[in-house]
């Protein structure tokens, strides 16, 4: 089960302005403070990827593909079971966007269709 407060806080680089979302789940279901678009598929993809893509250590041998998925990127701290978060997401290489789609619903219609 996944418990998690967490707030994502999206913009694009070089743009005024940024989105504020929240997410609150307990036992891998959303409460009714979450305000992202669809809080049921974003507790799903804590529970199924949140500690690979949150607490995993950095790889040194991972080689990242250059390519750029465009300028979003969204700032994710709070926590996620018991354990804190502070995490800026991106799609400036292979392995930042392999992050950004596997909590895409974290972002919803936020950036590129990557």
């Amino acid at each position: 089960m996944t418990d998690a407060s967490l707030k994502i806080v999206m913009s694009t680089q070089g743009v005024a302005g940024s989105q504020e979302q929240v997410l609150v789940c307990v036992d891998s279901r959303p409460t009714a403070k979450s305000t992202v678009s669809n809080p049921e598929a974003a507790c799903a993809a804590l529970a199924k990827s949140g500690d690979a893509v949150f607490f995993a250590p950095p790889n040194p041998n991972r080689a990242c593909t250059q390519q750029y998925g465009g300028p979003q990127q969204a700032r994710v701290t709070g926590t996620l079971n018991g354990k804190p978060v502070d995490k800026v997401f991106s799609l400036t290489d292979g392995c930042r966007i392999a992050e950004w789609q596997a909590m895409q619903a974290l972002f919803g219609d936020f950036g590129p269709g990557v």
